[in-house]
């Protein structure tokens, strides 16, 4: 479960990074809680496929954050805003974090 939403955040950073069809087999299976063979019956193909699919998905996702950290990054500036007292640097990290 810990590592679905693992999943679901990294997504979330890098969908822009992957193929329309790979966003609509990882939300389908993690966000909308579709089973692998519910997906293959929709996509006429199979589970395995689907399966297969959803690993390649997942294990790009691990790659992108090894070389980008966008997903460590994000959790870092979270820590700095929520301690820091400047209203003004508090905003001008928010700015950052939500582009």
């Amino acid at each position: 479960m810990e590592k679905d939403l693992e999943y679901i955040e990294l997504f979330e950073i890098y969908k822009e990074l992957l193929t329309e069809k790979q966003r609509e087999l990882f939300s389908s299976h993690y966000l909308f809680d579709l089973s692998l063979s519910e997906i293959a019956e929709q996509e006429g193909g199979s589970r395995q496929s689907v399966y297969n699919a959803v690993k390649k998905v997942k294990s790009k996702l691990d790659e992108y954050e090894k070389v980008l950290s966008l997903r460590e990054k994000n959790k870092l500036l979270k820590e700095v805003i929520n301690t820091t007292n400047d209203e003004n640097t508090r905003k001008a990290l928010m700015e950052i974090l939500l582009r």
